[in-house]
């Protein structure tokens, strides 16, 4: 499995960019997975349920499963931010590429999304874990940074060069 990633500021279009490449390279019969970073705890339970009141007294893990669908809540230690690399582990192996959303200060290979309206500095300055752009405008000082650069919209050369990247970088 390769993992390959996307950082940027909130509310560059992050999301909406992910969610177009994982169509993408579903067409193209490559498996993705993902793992979004969240600044906050994450809660996908409800109060009053019954694997809320499991994990509320005391459960390490609940696992909750039906049909063909399993979420597994895990709860680490309070003290602990899990980084990237532990989270990939808990992957399953039979991904054919994990595409990570966040952790911008990961040693992973990512592009950056960047929306001038909305960010003031330009991330891929300075970091070379980001290795191409993704914006909503192509200016001099972005074609200056001396990587490949995409429109937004370009899902499908975006998707092309992850292959390519995956392909060139995957250790065999």
């Amino acid at each position: 499995m390769f993992v390959f990633g996307f950082c940027g500021w909130s509310g560059s279009g992050k999301t909406d960019l992910i969610c177009r490449i994982i169509s993408s390279l579903n067409k193209k019969r490559i498996s993705v997975s993902t793992i979004k970073h969240t600044h906050h705890d994450v809660t996908i339970d409800k109060t009053g349920k019954d694997s809320f009141k499991h994990k509320e007294s005391g459960a390490k893990e609940v696992l909750f499963g039906g049909g063909s669908n399993w979420t597994l809540i895990h709860t680490g230690k309070a003290s602990y931010e899990y980084q990237v690399n532990d989270l990939i582990k808990k992957m399953s192996k039979d991904n054919d590429l994990i595409i990570v959303e966040g952790f911008k200060k990961s040693k992973i290979p990512k592009l950056e999304v960047y929306n001038s309206q909305r960010n003031k500095t330009i991330l891929a300055k300075g970091n070379d874990s980001i290795v191409g752009i993704v914006c909503d405008k192509i200016s001099a000082e972005v074609k200056g940074l001396g990587i490949p650069v995409f429109d937004f919209h370009e899902t499908e050369k975006i998707s092309n060069f992850i292959i390519e990247y995956k392909s060139k970088n995957e250790k065999k």
